[in-house]
């Protein structure tokens, strides 16, 4: 069968079959390329094009996980290649490897809350302390790593992820260093909706030391 187009004229049926194959690949949100993915979240978010090949090793070991955190990095797995990708070409930051997926509170043995995380490696700058420092680090860069997360709505709307954590390492005195901001994702919300600031948001989560203690910084 032949169908008429008033701009291309005559059009085989075959061909508009495969161009409706095309249409129909395309809303389902992935489209592979060789080894490049362009992945769509459930919110309709472009999350970006990414070489799995390339992240593949920022991801958290599938085989050290205790808890449904391997279930949610199978599921997602493009969705947490593409952050790695705009955390690292975007925002122009080092992300560690084997650090993007799904975490939980060791100290309170919650397994079934899961915070889905990131870590970044930070040089050392300056004679600040730990506590300055660490306050420099989470001012200067984790607004724009939550901006970033806050995205992947298909991942924060599962009900076993509770919140986001993000975590910065460096080396000092020949020592590594951490320190991690615990964001619930009850308190995402109304920071997007303008109900609380930035620094509540922060002082309302928990931060944790290279011990994994908890600890109160002048944020």
């Amino acid at each position: 069968m032949i169908l008429h187009n008033k701009f291309f004229g005559k059009i085989p049926s075959a061909v508009i079959f495969l161009l409706l194959i095309n249409a129909a690949a395309c809303a389902s949100g992935q489209v592979d390329d060789g080894d490049m993915v362009l992945f769509k979240d459930n919110g309709g978010t472009v999350a970006g094009s990414v070489d799995t090949k390339k992240y593949n090793d920022l991801l958290v070991d599938i085989k050290s996980y205790s808890t449904n955190g391997k279930i949610y990095q199978n599921k997602y797995e493009n969705l947490l290649l593409s952050m790695a990708g705009e955390i690292i070409e975007g925002q122009d930051l080092d992300v560690s490897k084997g650090s993007i997926g799904f975490y939980f509170d060791k100290k309170s043995e919650r397994k079934d809350r899961l915070f889905f995380g990131v870590d970044i490696n930070t040089p050392r700058e300056g004679s600040l302390d730990y506590g300055r420092f660490s306050v420099k680090l989470i001012k200067e860069n984790v607004s724009g790593i939550v901006d970033l997360m806050y995205k992947y709505k298909a991942i924060l709307n599962e009900n076993e992820i509770v919140g986001i954590v993000i975590g910065f390492k460096w080396v000092e005195n020949g020592y590594p260093q951490q320190v991690n901001i615990w964001i619930k994702k009850d308190d995402l919300q109304p920071f997007y909706e303008g109900k609380i600031t930035l620094n509540e948001m922060y002082q309302r989560s928990t931060i944790t030391n290279t011990t994994g203690k908890i600890i109160l910084l002048p944020i």
